[in-house]
């Protein structure tokens, strides 16, 4: 059984602990506040799509050294 309930500004949500591990639980959190901050972003999709490849342009470059030596490319 699911339960959910509004108190002022929190909403409490109840149900078995056997449904889903404490990770799993934090972890669709963090994806409920990910959404709600990409609903409230004034960026258009092609913005968001360019801010992505840059970030993982950027990723890449700090990172290839340590990952390809731990590969052996």
């Amino acid at each position: 059984m699911v339960n959910i309930t509004f108190e002022k500004d929190e909403a409490i949500l109840k149900f078995p602990k056997q449904f889903v591990s404490t990770d799993y639980a934090q972890q669709f959190l963090e994806r409920l506040r990910l959404e709600t901050i990409a609903e409230k972003s004034k960026l258009t999709e092609e913005q968001a799509w360019e801010l992505s490849e840059q970030l993982k342009l950027d990723w890449w470059q700090k990172n290839k050294g340590p990952l390809l030596k731990r590969i052996k490319i």
